[in-house]
């Protein structure tokens, strides 16, 4: 295993995490006036922004522990490492307590239902946390990077 290779698949993972969930927001903010033939493209479109968020995230956890265990297992206690533990904490918290109850009960409920615009303000409410939580990770992440491929430097077919 290359360590370089698994930190720029660490990096494109982050990418990948954050990307979906700044559309996120979007969703759920429209969710709270849209029409009834409407919601179930937006629950839908939340859905799969999720999903792709959930697969980055398991990327993102790989490669870290990968990363971890070549070469950086000495930066377990530093304070970039320990501030994205802690809110990656807030993010999942946000993820169970408020996101997937929002949704269990919004798949059961139409627009102007009762219970319809606290369940979308909840959901929303948890897709804002979860964005600015995965942001402000990803921010961390590239102001500590030392990433060493300068890709501007690179000639190809060299040696060849």
């Amino acid at each position: 295993m290359n360590y370089d290779i698994i930190k720029m698949l660490h990096a494109l993972a982050a990418v990948a995490a954050t990307g979906p969930l700044l559309f996120a927001p979007w969703l759920s903010e429209r969710l709270k006036h849209c029409r009834p033939e409407n919601a179930g493209l937006l629950l839908r479109g939340l859905e799969v922004a999720d999903r792709y968020y959930n697969i980055a995230g398991w990327v993102l956890i790989l490669s870290g522990i990968a990363m971890f265990w070549l070469y950086d297992w000495h930066r377990l206690f530093q304070i970039w490492f320990l501030l994205s533990i802690a809110i990656f904490v807030i993010d999942s918290l946000a993820e169970k307590k408020l996101r997937d109850p929002a949704n269990s009960a919004l798949a059961t409920l139409r627009p102007g239902d009762t219970g319809w615009s606290t369940n979308v303000s909840r959901l929303h409410k948890a897709v804002v946390i979860q964005m600015s939580c995965t942001s402000s990770i990803l921010t961390i992440m590239l102001l500590h990077s030392q990433l060493d491929i300068n890709l501007l430097s690179v000639t190809p077919f060299t040696g060849v």
